[in-house]
C-alpha cells in the first residue's frame, strides 16, 4: 500500500472559519497533493471524538466537509494513527482501491483539560482532577528518579523545542515537575492523508498496534509497554529494525513523554532518551507537540510529517506513531519507506 497525499493544516481561534471549512480545506489540500478528486474515493476513515468537538455523533457534523458525503464511511472515536491503520486495512483487504484518511480536534472550541478529565474514570480518578498533563507530570516524576540524565538534558532538549507562544491559553498549566517549555501547544489541527494500492513514492511498510491497562495505577509509566510492542510489531511487518530507521516521529504530549518514546521505540537505552533528544538526533524536527496539538488529530500529524521528511529530506525509512486515550493507553506504529520504482497512475 502507498501514501499518495497529505495535508496538514494548523491554526488558532481563528473566527474566519468554522470547524467544517478547516476539515474542508485541508481535506482539498491532501486530494490536490494525491492529485485526484473527492468523488475517486472509495472510502474514508475519520478520526474524531464526540467531546473533543462538543458535537454528539460529531461524523453527521463533519462527515461531509471530509469528503465522505454519500461514500463508505466509518469514524473511530480514537487517534488518527489508529484511523490510518484501518484505511490501510481497508485497501489491503481488496474491498476499496482508494482511501481518506482525516482526524481533526479544535482545542480552541472548548476547555482541554476540563474535556480530559472527562475521559478518566468517574468514580476513582476524574474527581481528583486528572488530566492527560497530569499523568505526563507523574511520568516525569519517575523518569527523574529513575534516570539522573533526565534532569541533566532537559533544559538542552527543551530549546531545540519551538518557543512557546505569547497567548497564554495556548499553553496549559504545567504540572509538577514539568515546565513551560516542556508543554504542548494547543492548537486547531486538521489532518488528512490518501491511501490507496496505486503505488506512489512511499509505501506503507508495516503497522502496529498494542494497548495498556485502562488503571492509570496499572500502568508502567516510563516503560510504555503498549508503545514498545505496537513499534516491534511494525517493524517485524516491514522486515526491518530499529536501527534501520532514519525518521521518527513519535507521538507525545510533553518532552518527558517524546523522550520516553524515543526509549520505547528502541532508538534509545534506558534513561538516555532526553540526552538523545538534547543531541539533535532528528525526533520530530518538526517541533512536535510544542508546534501545536490537539488529540485526536496528532498521531496523523506525525505520519504526514514523516511523509514530508521521506519525500523532502532523501531518508529511506520512516517511523511515525500516535496515541490516544487514556493519557497513551492505545498506541499505534506505521512504518513508511521511500519507493524508488513508481508506476505512473493511469
Amino acid at each position: 500500500m502507498y501514501v499518495n497525499g497529505a495535508a496538514v493544516t494548523t491554526t488558532w481561534a481563528d473566527a474566519r472559519f468554522s470547524l467544517t471549512d478547516l476539515i474542508f480545506d485541508c481535506v482539498q489540500k491532501a486530494l490536490v497533493d494525491a492529485d485526484i478528486r473527492a468523488a475517486d474515493l472509495d472510502a474514508v476513515v475519520l478520526g474524531a471524538h464526540d467531546l473533543v468537538d462538543g458535537r454528539g455523533l460529531t461524523s453527521m457534523v463533519t462527515s461531509p466537509a471530509a469528503a465522505a458525503y454519500l461514500k463508505d464511511e466509518t469514524r473511530l472515536g480514537d487517534d488518527g494513527a489508529s484511523a490510518f491503520i484501518l484505511g490501510d486495512a481497508r485497501v489491503r483487504s481488496g474491498s476499496v482501491g482508494t482511501c481518506l484518511v482525516a482526524a481533526w480536534g479544535r482545542a480552541s472550541e472548548g476547555p482541554v483539560d476540563r474535556v480530559s478529565n472527562a475521559l478518566f474514570d468517574p468514580f476513582t480518578t476524574r474527581p481528583l482532577g486528572m488530566t492527560e498533563i497530569g499523568v505526563s507530570g507523574l511520568r516525569a516524576t519517575q523518569a527523574i528518579a529513575a534516570y539522573p540524565s533526565y534532569r541533566d538534558e532537559r533544559q538542552r532538549a527543551a530549546s531545540a523545542r519551538h518557543e512557546p507562544p505569547s497567548d497564554p491559553a495556548r499553553v496549559p498549566s504545567p504540572a509538577w515537575p514539568l515546565r513551560a517549555g516542556e508543554l504542548p501547544v494547543w492548537a486547531d489541527i486538521v489532518a488528512a492523508v490518501v491511501v490507496s494500492s496505486t503505488s506512489s513514492p512511499v509505501e506503507v511498510r508495516g503497522m502496529g498496534m498494542s494497548t495498556e491497562p485502562f488503571d492509570i495505577g496499572d500502568r508502567d509509566l516510563l516503560e510504555l509497554p503498549a508503545l514498545r510492542q505496537a513499534s516491534a510489531q511494525a517493524l517485524r511487518a516491514a522486515e526491518l529494525s530499529i536501527e534501520d530507521i532514519q525518521v521518527l516521529e513519535l507521538d507525545g504530549l510533553t518532552l518527558f513523554d517524546d523522550a520516553l518514546a524515543v526509549e520505547a521505540v528502541g532508538a534509545a537505552g534506558r534513561g538516555d532518551g532526553m540526552r538523545a533528544l538534547a543531541s539533535g538526533r532528528g525526533v520530530n524536527t518538526s517541533g512536535g507537540s510544542s508546534a501545536g496539538y490537539c488529540a485526536p488529530a496528532m498521531g496523523l500529524v506525525r505520519i504526514e510529517s514523516a511523509y514530508r521528511r521521506l519525500i523532502g529530506e532523501g531518508a529511506e525509512v520512516a517511523l511515525a506513531t500516535g496515541s490516544s486515550v487514556v493519557a497513551s493507553q492505545n498506541q499505534a506504529a506505521v512504518v513508511l519507506s521511500h519507493n524508488r520504482t513508481p508506476r505512473r497512475r493511469r
